[in-house]
């Protein structure tokens, strides 16, 4: 599960139940929350009492059973225990319910007894996430196998069929971008990506990209796989669906009705474009780590 949705939801039910106890000496799978957290993401994932979390983890663990009115034991019910509320464990539950896409716990929380969640990441299990760079010992671009291709210049990850998206308006093309996931494209983007991992280049990107093919005064501003040789008609390269106009990500500061595109016939980016009208959406990703 993503963090976010993890940490709203854990500190809307605590926030309710009124008690949170760090990590107590005795207690059992019934009054417990076990979770683990990536150290580096800061993800989340449910795991039961016997779970053991990854190397790049750490173990937590929320002790949610306090004892009505007696004095904040097993957690500070309230001021001194007054007006205290405990939150009882009542069950896990599977499937897309509850507003959880992946299963998770039950609590029960208040006067009377009202229903909290707590969702688990992907399946209780650590989150999946989006294939790497690819690389051979020749190419600028590879081709990975998973609908991807890989710029080993710049170390975007572009999608191989730049006609996926089709064209849309800046605004649309944006919220199609950032949509875009695993599965999509007929079945042939493969990568684990999933939403929030795909946009759409920016300008300095672009530049980047069509600066080799600038230089060898090629029609397409793009070269072949190999980097040293003009696109042509798609034999050599791992690309298909390329046109001649692509929507950049950034916006005009001095003209925000506006936005770049990249002209693939003369490797320009300097004109802006009404943001209203329609081009076509080529999206991009970073590698990890990149």
């Amino acid at each position: 599960m993503k963090r976010t949705n993890m940490t709203l939801r854990l500190l809307a039910m605590l926030a309710f139940a009124g008690a949170i106890a760090g990590w107590p000496a005795t207690a059992t799978a019934a009054n417990q929350i076990y979770a683990c957290v990536n150290n580096s993401s800061g993800t989340i994932h449910i795991v039961g009492a016997s779970a053991s979390c990854a190397n790049n983890e750490m173990l937590l663990i929320w002790n949610i059973s306090g004892t009505n009115g007696t004095n904040g034991t097993n957690g500070t019910n309230g001021t001194n225990g007054i007006d205290g509320t405990s939150v009882t464990f009542v069950g896990y539950f599977a499937g897309n319910q509850n507003g959880c896409p992946n299963g998770g716990a039950i609590y029960a929380a208040g006067t009377p007894p009202l229903n909290a969640y707590v969702c688990n990441g992907m399946n209780g299990q650590s989150v999946t996430r989006a294939a790497g760079p690819c690389f051979d010992n020749i190419n600028r671009y590879v081709d990975c196998g998973n609908g991807t291709v890989t710029d080993t210049v710049t170390g975007l990850i572009w999608l191989k069929d730049a006609a996926c998206l089709g064209s849309l308006d800046w605004a649309a093309a944006n919220r199609a971008a950032a949509g875009l996931k695993n599965g999509d494209c007929g079945g042939n983007l493969t990568d684990n990506s999933s939403p929030g991992d795909w946009r759409l280049p920016t300008t300095d990107e672009w530049r980047a990209t069509v600066a080799p093919a600038v230089a060898l005064g090629c029609r397409i501003t793009l070269t072949k796989d190999d980097g040293m040789t003009c696109f042509g008609n798609g034999t050599g390269s791992s690309f298909a669906g390329v046109v001649s106009f692509y929507w950049s990500g950034s916006s005009e500061g001095t003209f925000p009705s506006g936005a770049p595109l990249a002209n693939l016939a003369n490797g320009s980016l300097a004109q802006s474009t009404f943001k209203g009208g329609g081009a076509p959406v080529w999206p991009v990703r970073r590698g990890a780590g990149r």
